[in-house]
């Protein structure tokens, strides 16, 4: 029987300070309180280290797979959380991603009191995110103040469903899973096994279930997210007899976007609620690729990661500022700059489009920078016509230095090693497929 994931987002490090000591035995409450009010019916998922996370502890890893895989998540704001703590920030980004373009996610935030008030959540980087959209829990003093609004949530217990879609992390799971299943021995996992660089996080036993294995490898794979293509590519290489064609394919889309920042992505979908431009780093932002499919390679991972699964995004660079002209440009994408339909219903069909729509506007120091203000102010006149238009200043090198407040910058910035070597590796993917069965027409 599934159980529901529930991960709690928190900052109750145990310090010298009082508040910090109570924080912590709230946190330990909360947990035992939805244990005893739930059972087995949902798994909690939190990190319960006293000293608080750090780059590249231990935590990090185990991180980057809940907040992937749980089916709801609580954020606990006390004073620290909102003010201080990165890695709340950073796990509230994420989580108001998953919220955004996942329909069944959950999420509950809820509000320490005397430490945080609804108006603390509208500035800084929660204005942005905006938490507190969906139904949160106002000024929690004890663990049965949070397990009530929980229950209110997620429903009472015995009441929480068995079955629910599969998140980001089950698909390329469940596709790992198949992957290596058909067709395939214990000695052929055992080779693939071997072949994959020694790391920290690499499982440590031999391959002796194709269902375990494949599940610690996917875990793998999210992980270390930055390698792995390469794994990819260590592990079609070795299969043999060769995986199912279709199969192999399907599993290079679902994770040739998996290096980029889940943070950075997560900022994108969030930004079309907000003043729906945005700024981003890159050198191979418009990359054409024919190996690869793409005319736009690294704003293409982008977007892939902030909509797994969505093939109707539009992308339309332009060069010029000129509104009038963006606005033929955007016709023209959608097939409609030359049709007798009137335009005022053409942009009507066109507002009406459900997936993502994008221009994209090279921005970098040596071409002038971002648009000054007076422009930007015409831009935000297009989206009222287009409510679910982006618009995308790719900034180059580096990320403008200033900070502006109609745009949302997205962070952290790119590195540029990171976007090469994704790019040589998929590439080296894709030669492999093409070498095994043969060239697509």
């Amino acid at each position: 029987m599934s159980r529901l994931k529930l991960f709690i987002s928190h900052s109750s490090r145990l310090d010298d300070m009082e508040q910090d000591k109570l924080n912590w035995q709230l946190l330990k409450a909360t947990c035992k309180a939805l244990k005893d009010a739930y059972g087995n019916s949902i798994d909690i998922l939190v990190d319960q280290d006293e000293k608080g996370l750090y780059p590249g502890c231990d935590w990090e890893s185990h991180l980057n797979e809940w907040l992937a895989e749980c089916h709801a998540a609580i954020i606990l704001f006390s004073k620290r959380a909102a003010e201080t703590s990165q890695w709340v920030k950073k796990e509230a980004t994420i989580l108001t991603w998953r919220r955004e373009i996942e329909s069944n996610f959950t999420l509950i935030p809820v509000m320490l009191k005397g430490q945080i008030k609804q108006a603390d959540l509208e500035q800084d980087i929660w204005e942005i995110l905006h938490v507190e959209k969906n139904q949160y829990i106002q000024d929690a003093e004890s663990a049965d103040d949070i397990v009530d609004g929980v229950k209110l949530a997620l429903g009472a217990p015995g009441a929480v469903k068995a079955d629910f879609p599969q998140t980001p992390f089950e698909r390329v799971e469940s596709l790992v899973t198949k992957l290596l299943k058909e067709g395939t021995d214990k000695q052929n996992l055992t080779d693939v096994w071997e072949s994959l660089e020694e790391c920290e996080i690499k499982p440590e036993w031999n391959p002796d279930e194709t269902d375990r294995f494949s599940n610690a490898l996917a875990r793998y794979m999210l992980r270390d997210s930055q390698t792995c293509l390469q794994n990819f590519w260590h592990i079609i290489n070795k299969l043999k007899p060769n995986p199912d064609q279709a199969r192999a394919k399907e599993l290079l889309k679902a994770i040739r976007a998996l290096w980029v920042d889940t943070k950075a992505a997560g900022l994108i979908p969030i930004s079309r609620k907000q003043q729906g431009m945005i700024a981003i780093n890159g050198n191979l932002l418009l990359e054409v690729s024919k190996e690869l499919n793409t005319n736009h390679y690294t704003l293409d991972r982008y977007l892939e990661r902030a909509w797994p699964e969505t093939d109707g995004i539009r992308t339309i660079p332009v060069t010029s500022t000129d509104v009038d002209e963006i606005q033929k440009e955007i016709r023209k994408e959608f097939g409609m700059q030359n049709t007798r339909i009137p335009p005022v219903i053409v942009d009507q069909l066109i507002n009406d489009y459900s997936d993502p729509l994008f221009v994209y506007l090279h921005c970098s120091i040596e071409s002038g920078g971002i648009p000054d203000p007076r422009v930007l102010n015409k831009f935000s006149k297009l989206r009222d016509i287009y409510k679910k238009l982006v618009f995308i200043f790719g900034t180059g090198e580096k990320l403008p230095e200033e900070k502006n407040t109609k745009i949302v910058t997205i962070a952290p910035p790119l590195d540029l090693t990171l976007e090469a070597t994704q790019f040589f590796y998929e590439t080296q993917a894709k030669k492999l497929l093409n070498k095994k069965y043969g060239t697509p027409p």
